[in-house]
């Protein structure tokens, strides 16, 4: 019986240790091409479904190195202008001429006998603004002026309050930024009113420009994107230039929230010094069953991958990170106290745990005032980031990756779709 015992004891701690092994395996070698290499191991070797996922396997982490060879390239190169092309775009954003660099679409250039589109606002700000994006390109290549409804949004501030009519002029959009398709009491928009639903005004549904590849405007498309209301300066444009150049256009914030922005970016010395960007999202994505976030361990590897092309001869590392839960930042920095984390969790009145679309129609308005100038000041932040490192399940990442120059692609890194996958991802965005 005691032999037994010692039998099964021994038995258990080499499965708890090759446990411990497994997962170190997972948290230090990039989770998903590691964790699926080693499902594929304790499959079948010689059935279909190994074989293929093997050479997928193969395929990703080929596709990896080579990013990763490229990115190095282009952050060592010594004409590399990845450094002055952030540099101009933060001073664009930031000079004060942006409406006149970028003025806004002519949303009133439809014909007086058009359909009028709405388009409703759908969940957190950059996934509203993504869908108002797509419609709006779809409306203008329909001949159509469009307005945005935020009848159903957790952003409104009157969400919460039935029977109040939930106005564009008093809503989200309209207070943070400049006007975004005609006002609601623009005399075309009245006249289509009176005939809703139908003839005059039509609903647009957010998935008949993402389910379709073309609508979405995704890279592998080109346009020549030439009407009334907007034009592209290229004669052909593919998808992502369409939509970087579009968003400059469509989105502005107003003056007050602009100059905020930028000071803090000032502040920060954004303009003036390389830095790398962290985006970390917790909160109410932690609820979703898919979703495994990526450890500061994560975080901190890829890094140090870039580090040696970003810091010469003896610079300081500088970090940048924007999340959405502030807990996170003290673990960054015991784990790297000789790094220079930024963050504007530093200049909250209250520590945020975690961002939840439902949260926000219950805070007041000195709390929204708080929350949504820390989240420009990260969208830019991010956006202008040498080397950007953060995950694909966040509408955070579409908006500065959209944001964003037209630099190498391998300078937005994604924790969760390394190896070919992170390709793929930005270029279905």
């Amino acid at each position: 019986k005691m032999r037994h015992a010692f039998v099964y004891i021994a038995l258990a701690i080499v499965a708890i240790t090759a446990l411990v092994i497994n997962n170190l395996t997972i948290n230090n070698n990039n989770d998903i091409i590691h964790h699926r290499a080693l499902q594929t191991r304790r499959q079948n070797p010689n059935s279909k479904a190994a074989i293929a996922e093997r050479n997928r396997l193969i395929l990703s982490q080929k596709a990896l190195a080579k990013s990763r060879h490229r990115l190095t390239l282009e952050l060592s190169h010594p004409n590399a202008t990845i450094s002055q092309e952030l540099s101009t775009a933060a001073q664009s954003y930031c000079d004060g001429n942006d409406l006149v660099e970028y003025p806004v679409p002519k949303y009133d250039a439809c014909p007086p006998d058009s359909i009028l589109n709405i388009i409703p606002s759908h969940g957190g700000m950059t996934n509203a603004l993504k869908f108002i994006l797509l419609g709006a390109l779809l409306s203008f290549e329909e001949n159509r002026c469009f307005i945005v409804s935020e009848e159903n949004s957790h952003l409104h501030p009157d969400f919460k309050n039935t029977g109040v009519k939930k106005s564009y002029e008093n809503g989200f959009m309209n207070h943070f930024f400049e006007e975004i398709g005609l006002p609601h009491d623009h005399p075309f928009v009245v006249e289509k009113m009176k005939g809703r639903p139908l003839p005059d005004v039509q609903v647009r549904d957010w998935r008949e420009y993402w389910d379709s590849m073309r609508r979405r405007r995704i890279e592998g498309y080109h346009f020549q994107f030439n009407t009334s209301a907007y034009s592209h300066p290229l004669a052909t444009a593919n998808g992502i230039e369409l939509k970087r150049d579009f968003l400059r256009h469509m989105w502005h914030l107003r003056p007050a929230y602009r100059d905020h922005t930028c000071q803090a970016l000032k502040d920060h010395e954004i303009f003036d010094t390389d830095y790398i960007g962290m985006s970390i999202r917790r909160g109410d994505k932690k609820k979703e069953n898919h979703f495994k976030p990526p450890t500061m361990s994560d975080y901190i590897l890829e890094a140090e991958r870039v580090i040696p092309y970003i810091f010469k001869n003896g610079q300081a590392v500088k970090v940048f990170v924007a999340t959405d839960d502030c807990t996170m930042l003290p673990t960054l920095r015991q784990a790297r106290p000789q790094w220079a984390f930024i963050s504007q969790c530093d200049q909250l009145a209250e520590t945020q745990m975690g961002y939840d679309i439902n949260d926000i129609p219950d805070m007041n308005e000195e709390q929204r005032e708080e929350h949504f100038r820390k989240f420009f000041i990260e969208l830019y932040a991010l956006a202008l980031s040498k080397v950007y490192i953060g995950v694909a399940y966040t509408n955070v990442a579409w908006f500065a990756y959209m944001m964003r120059p037209n630099v190498d692609k391998s300078t937005f890194i994604l924790l969760d779709r390394l190896g070919f996958a992170t390709e793929n991802a930005l270029s279905h965005w």
